[in-house]
């Protein structure tokens, strides 16, 4: 690293790495007026990073040579897939996807697998860790290295740790280690982030136009889970443990709850209730999918179902407005494609017994529809919200990348 009187300087290795991860694609004027350096040492930086193949202009094919030495004056940089790449792992309640992409952010290749809602968690691991391999074993040789995976389980654990802390509901999981079974299976660094949340992420990347500062998602499934994503940082407690919006409870002598309380908003507006609800009122053995269309095609038995549910989630979103103060709710999950059945009395019944500080201004909306590059997309950037793929990089490319003339 270039010193002066043993303080570093500006536009290291490191620093340029790290911008080019944070910003994309940089000339080297963009990235002398970024690090606030000159363009000598930014050359000087760039084209030791370029002997080492650690960048490359945008666009290449991988193969470069250097004029006289020198890096490339009008092409953007980016970070070389030599340099390394990251993957991500999303299991849905029915699905899993898995995806690798560049240090950026830019997503290489996805691929996604259907299974059963009933599958077990290892089954479900080992089954991620195949696909995995496969989506790398296409890459050209040599293989680059996996910097970190970031996966997004569909179950409550402890973030930090990987054990999974979800009681009956996440019995699928039991006896699974996620940190531990991915670091294992894929030699890399993991990072955890409960489907709830990455889903939040996912959906405040979507959104066009000034970017809100406090966004609420609600996925309305057969689970019911809130993720909060503010100042573009995901909140996910001290263990990863918030937005379990579905053991709030809206009703103190309400029916008793799988986790030992009463009155819990699952009871009231989860997808198995609403399903049983509305299998009762037909006589006949719905699916989720079919009994959406009956209300979609104005079965008044059925709407009337879906509007107490909606109902229901304003009541508890209520108190969530009181603690969190969002300035934008998005609706998701399988139910909000119901649409505005169950998202008009949801909104009706959270402006009633709103506050007005928080109810001003406030934006209810349907969650979009992404697809597994937007979500795959938003699990590479997540990632670097909690590891330092910089230094990762580096370290995997000491000594010669670590010191400049």
């Amino acid at each position: 690293m270039s010193t002066r009187r043993g303080i570093p300087t500006r536009g290291t290795p490191f620093e340029v790495v790290r911008a080019l991860l944070e910003k994309g694609g940089m000339h080297r004027a963009e990235l002398a007026r970024h690090l606030q350096t000159s363009r000598a040492t930014i050359t000087n930086t760039v084209t030791s990073l370029l002997e080492q193949g650690m960048v490359e202009p945008a666009g290449t094919d991988g193969t470069l040579e250097l004029s006289e030495g020198k890096a490339p004056l009008k092409e953007k940089l980016v970070l070389a897939r030599r340099a390394g790449i990251i993957g991500a792992v999303i299991h849905q309640d029915d699905s899993t996807i898995v995806g690798i992409g560049e240090l950026d952010g830019r997503v290489i290749a996805t691929r996604y697998m259907e299974c059963s809602p009933d599958s077990r968690g290892r089954e479900r691991v080992d089954t991620a860790v195949v696909a995995l391999h496969e989506l790398l074993d296409e890459l050209p040789a040599p293989p680059p290295r996996l910097h970190g995976l970031h996966v997004a389980p569909n179950t409550l654990m402890n973030r930090h740790t990987g054990e999974v802390l979800g009681g009956g509901a996440s019995s699928k999981w039991h006896g699974v280690n996620l940190r531990r079974e991915y670091e294992e299976a894929l030699g890399t660094a993991v990072v955890l982030e409960n489907i709830a949340r990455h889903s939040a992420y996912a959906q405040y990347r979507a959104l066009t136009g000034p970017a809100p500062r406090n966004v609420l998602h609600v996925s309305l499934s057969f689970g019911i889970a809130l993720g909060q994503v503010l100042d573009g940082r995901i909140i996910s407690g001290a263990h990863g443990g918030a937005g379990e919006l579905g053991h709030v409870s809206i009703d103190g002598n309400g029916p008793i709850c799988p986790c030992s309380n009463r009155g819990c908003l699952v009871r009231y507006a989860s997808a198995e209730e609403i399903l049983g609800e509305c299998r009762i009122v037909t006589g006949t053995d719905l699916t989720l999918d079919e009994a959406i269309d009956l209300a979609l095609g104005g079965d008044d038995r059925v709407v009337s179902i879906f509007s107490r549910a909606g109902a229901a989630v304003g009541m508890a979103l209520n108190a969530a407005c009181n603690l969190l103060d969002p300035d934008l709710i998005l609706i998701g999950g399988r139910l909000a494609r119901a649409g505005d059945i169950i998202i008009d009395p949801l909104r009706d019944a959270l402006f009633r017994s709103a506050l007005p500080l928080f109810g001003h201004g406030l934006r209810i909306e349907q969650a979009a529809q992404l697809t597994d590059q937007d979500l795959v997309g938003a699990s590479l950037r997540a990632m670097r919200l909690d590891l330092d793929l910089a230094a990762a990089v580096l370290a995997a490319h000491e000594p010669a990348a670590v010191t400049v003339a």
